[in-house]
């Protein structure tokens, strides 16, 4: 379950990008998102970051996942589209040979804390 890796490395993350004079505990609200194909369950990366966050002294902080489609283009025609399956095939003129612009990795976008 590659979720409790990912909520750990969000919570440290933040841990690291927060002011040294703000604390852990003032964080409210953590927005990422994460890339169709990483294969993250958004709802079971939310459970397990509930589940760690106060080993953290992050008591109140939310987690957000929005998962993001796969947004590809074709090297051949320059068509853009996106993907379901894990068939990289431009729809256009049935080229294989595909950049992909977007929906993998994770992607910290926001964090909220209390003034």
């Amino acid at each position: 379950m590659h979720e409790l890796y990912l909520a750990e490395q969000i919570i440290k993350g933040v841990l690291a990008a927060l002011p040294g004079e703000v604390s852990p505990a003032s964080v409210r609200l953590i927005e990422v998102e994460v890339g169709r194909l990483n294969a993250v369950v958004p709802e079971s990366l939310c459970f397990l970051f509930d589940a760690l966050r106060s080993s953290y002294d992050m008591p109140k902080a939310q987690l957000t996942a929005a998962e993001i489609d796969v947004l590809c283009r074709c090297q051949d025609c320059a068509a853009e589209f996106k993907i379901d399956l894990p068939l990289f095939l431009c729809p256009e003129c049935g080229g294989s040979r595909i950049d992909i612009l977007r929906g993998r990795g994770v992607r910290l976008m926001r964090v909220e804390i209390e003034e």
